[in-house]
Formats: C-alpha cells, structure tokens, sequence
C-alpha cells in the first residue's frame, strides 16, 4: 500500500503526547522492567540469536543431549529443517522460518531445543499465544528451570493470565529464593491487582533475603506510604538511598509524602508554619539532589520551578526554567518531554501561571526568550488553547533555531481548526525567507496537496528541485504528486530516481513496487522492490500490504491472504489493507470472511466514492452466499 506522507502529520503536539507511562519502568533502577513487555532486551535478544537463546533459557544447565545431536549430525533431516528455518528468519520470512522448525520438530518431537526456537519465533511473529503454548510444552518437559519458567511467566502476562504469571513467579522463588528479580516482578503485580496483603508479606520476605538490596527497600516504603504509615515509608526511603545514593525514585516518593502531608489540616494546626516551613525546604531540597543526581531530569526540572513559584521564590522559579528551555532550545525530544510534564494533571495550571509571568514584559528589552516562547506554544497546544499556543509561537524571534519549527507548528494549528486556507496563506507569506529551504518547501507543498492544489505543490516542488536536484524527500514528494495528478510514467520515473539515489529509502522502494502491482506490470520487480523496503521496515503494515497485493495480483491468494493476515494486524485501523484482506479472501470463495472484512473496511473509511465501491462489493459478496458461490 502507498502511504502520502503528510509532513505536517508529523508535527502533531496532541499524537506526540498521548504516551502510556508504566509505573513500573522508573529511571536509575535495573530491576524495574514492564513484566508484561516482551520487547525487553533479553526476549530480542533471545528471538535474534541462537547464542542468546541458549543464554536465557537453560542458563547454566548442562546441554540438552538432543542439541548435540542436532548440531553434529549434519545429515539429519530435523538439522536440514532447523537450518531451513534459520536461513527463513535471516530473510525476515518468520512464518516461513516457522513452518520449516514445525517439521523439524515433527521429526524430532523430544528436541528441547528446537523449541525454545519456537518459543522466539512466535514472539517474532507477534504471536504470543501459541509462543506461550510451546513455552508450556518446555515447561512440562523441564519443570524446575528458572528461565522458562520465568519466560513462560512474561508470555501469560502478555496474553493477560496474570493469576498463572503470579504462580509461576512463586514458584521461581520457591525453587530459589535467591531470584531477585522473581520478588520485584511478582511483588508489582501484587500491587497492581491492589492485593496490598500479599506484596507486604512477599517484600517483607525479599528485605529479610535481601537486606541490602535498595529495591526491596523501595518497594516497603511503598507499601507503608499506600497504608498511610508515613513514618515508616520515610524510613524505608531513606534507607532505599542510603544503599544507592543516586536512585531519584525515594526521592520523588517522598516529596510525594511531604506535598500530602502539606495539603492536611492537621499538619497546618499541630506544626504550624514553621512546620510546614520545614516540609517545604525539604521538598525543594530533595529537587535539588535529584538534579544534581541528573541534571537533565524532566520531572523535578519542571516541578521543582513549579514549586518555588508557589512558594514565593519567583526569581529563582523563572531563572530554572528559562535556563532549562535555553540548554535544550535545541533539542526537540528533550522541548516535548518538557511540555507532556508541565501539562499533566498536577502541574497545567501552575504552568500557564509560571508561563504568563515568565514571559511578562521584561524591564531587559535585549532579552531573548525565545526558548520559553516555543515551549509555551508546544504546552498551550497540548492544552488544546490555540490562540495561546499561536501568540507563543509566532514571538519566538527569526534568529531563533525555533523559528521555522514554529511557523510550521502555526501552520499545523490553523488547519486543525478547519483553516487550511490561512495555513497555506500563513506560509506563502513566509516563503521569501525560505526560498531556499527544501523542508519549509515540502511542508507547503503538503499542504497545496491536502487541499487538492496539485498543480501548485507541482510548481513548488519542481522550483526547490533546480537548486537542490539530488534531494530524494523532494523528489519522493514529486513522484506522489505526479501520481495524484495521475502521471503514472512521470511517477514511476521520479520513485527510480530515488532509489538510484538512496537505495535504502524504503518509502520509495514501497511506493514503486506498489505502483506497478496496481498496474499489473513487472510483478516479480515489485516484489523484490517491496521486500527490501521490508528488510530496512520489517514491521511496517503499509509495506508488508503491498507484498500482499503484489501476491494477489499475481493469483497467488494463499500467499496474499498470509502476508495481508500480517498486515492487517499490524495497522488493523487502514481501511484499504482490510478491503485488501477481503479481497483476497473472495478469491478463495471465503466468503463470510471477505463480507466481514468489506462492512469493517465500509466502517472506516471516509472517502464517499470508496464507500459507493465497498457498498457494491458488499452487494456483490451476500449474492454469491445466498446463491451458494453461484452469481446468477
């Protein structure tokens, strides 16, 4: 499938935003993994390399004597099956690499390892059921080895059985109470569930196996603070840090206490404020140790300004963050990370008090803020005030490496609000101080393309081309303009060129391979084209539909219905790879699938005559049903 990359798509503040933050991944401690993610380092690794399969599963148990016997029996057909299957992974091919391990294991049924290569290559494929289903038939065949054991476990919290991951996780540590990791893992799904009872007596147990462990510690305190038992979650903290000095997580916790403590009566009536005097200098000065831990902590970098201005101490609020934004003017990653914290929950109203102060005429008319001014607009269009966001944006100065960034973001803005119109207006206005800049002249050129003035990206694009005649995004975004314009030679022409030019730009590999499929020439070329776009975007379910469609132009539906089943799952939302699917499951006269697949295409797609097209083949499809494959 062609995809028309819309640049400004990308500059979406609102989609950058809406991150899942895990309680359970928290910076400076290694134990803290999501127990239920299976892209961790060691299942990659594990799924890469039969070195590190034999390195996670089996660690430091003798060699299975089947492994000896596949890897010196060259002759055997399960080794001829298994080097068939690995020659498939290489080549990216996973069901073909799992089909060739099914016969070897057919042939050798007893092999433990060939399916612990099993077990990888479904988590390869995204198929954690039946990763999880081999992992059991190990598991059976070796019941007491920590590491199955253990990937078993991730793989039932992956296919959400978390009662049968929690019992695994017990009955790691029955085996070895000496497993760390097995108390960490298993104590955090006790507290996500809300069993408070059962991860204080398991990281009670952890704190007597493990006195100096810094996490058990960690964990206790938290227990303690969830019980509002704040004395003891404060001395639990405070010995997590004294065993590892430079964890900031303690310390978050316990501002996290002090702030509670502030906000309660009782604390104002008993302690009065000299009281809460205290509690405020040891919240700002637990900020200050974890900045000085890590200096480029978004969190106590936002909240610790936050809190001072607050709190009184203006001028030392605002020189924080005018220091921050201008260390990382330049850093985009960094400017996003920054406005997600100012906007959360607890801090948006704080922000849009420190922003307006911040950015008050200052009595230094020289003074750039430039920096404050962009990450302003990136916070008030999170915020979903885009008036706001627009005024920030447009005062970041032109000398500023936030100043095309944030005409872009204007632009974006505007169309957002149904003003695409004044978007294309806006940046025509500041096209002379552009002229010469192939991104700012892509960018407007989506933006004529959107609105449907081909003629007009054509123009633009063809004039940034004189100067810059080797610039393959330019020229990528030319050959989809001659392609919308319906220029198929012109097309065809400008995607080769990309790819003389960069043989790894996958977008146009993809692009001309899908072209020709859809015109029905040169089919084998479109599928070399589109499988080394797959190479450099293994996971991409754009490409990976295109090799499909490549198949059932060729009449080779089971192998189109097997890559387009892959696709669908990796973008299921894309109307045109479900209609794809079902285009290929008629074929095969599976009718009732090819129906199911037309009405949830129809569901999600907003093009009237793509919905008048799917409508008939709907028609078309519940015929041939009732009339049992037979059109009459």
């Amino acid at each position: 499938m062609r995809e028309y990359f819309k640049y400004f798509h990308n500059m979406s503040v609102t989609a950058i935003f809406s991150v899942t933050l895990s309680a359970l991944v928290m910076s400076g401690c290694s134990y803290f993994k999501q127990s239920n993610d299976l892209k961790s380092n060691e299942l990659k690794q594990g799924a890469q390399s039969q070195k590190s399969e034999d390195k996670d599963i089996g660690k430091g148990s003798k060699e299975d004597d089947k492994i000896k016997e596949i890897e010196e029996d060259y002759s055997t057909a399960a080794y001829y099956y298994y080097m068939k299957s690995e020659k498939e992974k290489q080549n990216n091919n996973i069901p073909a690499a799992i089909d060739a391990l099914n016969q070897a294991i057919t042939i050798d049924p007893d092999s433990i390892y060939l399916k612990k290569s099993m077990v990888f290559l479904h988590i390869l494929n995204k198929d954690n059921e039946n990763a999880a289903k081999v992992a059991q038939e190990l598991n059976r065949a070796k019941p007491n080895d920590e590491a199955i054991l253990s990937l078993l476990a991730k793989l039932k919290l992956q296919i959400d059985k978390v009662d049968e991951a929690k019992a695994l996780y017990r009955q790691i540590i029955n085996l070895n109470p000496k497993n760390h990791d097995a108390y960490i893992l298993l104590g955090n799904l006790y507290m996500n569930s809300s069993e408070t009872g059962e991860a204080f007596n398991l990281f009670s147990e952890m704190v007597k196996q493990f006195p100096d462990s810094h996490g058990a510690h960690f964990f206790m305190g938290q227990i303690f603070a969830q019980k509002k038992s704040f004395d003891l979650a404060e001395k639990e903290f405070f010995k997590s840090i004294e065993l590892k000095n430079d964890f900031v997580e303690p310390r978050f916790e316990l501002i996290g206490i002090y702030k509670s403590q502030l906000k309660d009566e009782l604390v104002k009536t008993k302690k009065g404020k000299k009281g809460q005097k205290e509690k405020i200098q040891k919240i700002i000065s637990l900020y200050d140790e974890i900045l000085e831990i890590d200096s480029n902590n978004i969190k106590a970098a936002i909240e610790l300004p936050l809190y001072l201005y607050k709190n009184g101490d203006k001028a030392k609020a605002s020189q924080i963050l005018a220091d921050f934004g201008q260390r990382y003017q330049n850093d985009d990653d960094m400017m996003m990370l920054m406005a997600k914290e100012l906007v959360n929950a607890d801090n948006k109203d704080d922000a849009i008090i420190v922003f307006n102060e911040l950015l008050k005429e200052s009595s230094d008319a020289n003074s750039d803020k430039s920096a404050i001014h962009y990450l302003a607009g990136l916070t008030f269009d999170a915020l979903k005030d885009s008036q706001k966001a627009i005024l920030h944006f447009l005062q970041v100065s032109s000398k500023s490496d936030q100043y095309r960034k944030s005409l872009f973001h204007v632009a974006y803005i505007y169309s957002q609000l149904d003003q695409r119109d004044r978007s294309i207006d806006f940046l025509e206005s500041k096209l002379a101080d552009f002229s010469a800049d192939s991104e700012f002249i892509s960018y407007l050129a989506a933006f004529y393309e959107e609105d449907n003035q081909l003629n007009k990206a054509l123009e633009m694009l063809q004039l940034a081309l004189k100067d810059s005649p080797d610039d393959t995004e330019l020229l990528f975004r030319l050959g989809v303009i001659f392609d919308k314009s319906g220029d198929k030679d012109e097309c065809i022409a400008t995607m080769k060129r990309v790819v003389e030019l960069d043989d790894q730009h996958a977008s146009a590999l993809n692009y001309l391979g899908y072209t020709y499929a859809e015109l029905e020439i040169n089919l084998d070329e479109a599928e070399e084209l589109i499988k080394k776009a797959l190479s450099i975007k293994p996971d991409d379910g754009y490409i990976t539909d295109s090799l499909g469609w490549v198949y059932y132009k060729k009449g080779d539906y089971d192998k189109a219905i097997e890559i387009l089943e892959k696709a669908s799952q990796l973008s299921s939302e894309d109307p045109v790879i479900v209609e794809h699917l079902a285009d290929a499951y008629k074929e095969k006269k599976m009718y009732e699938k090819a129906l199911d697949g037309y009405k949830k295409a129809l569901l999600k797609n907003t093009n009237p005559d793509n919905k008048k097209a799917l409508e008939d083949k709907i028609g078309e499809i519940e015929a041939l049903i009732k009339t049992g494959g037979v059109i009459k």
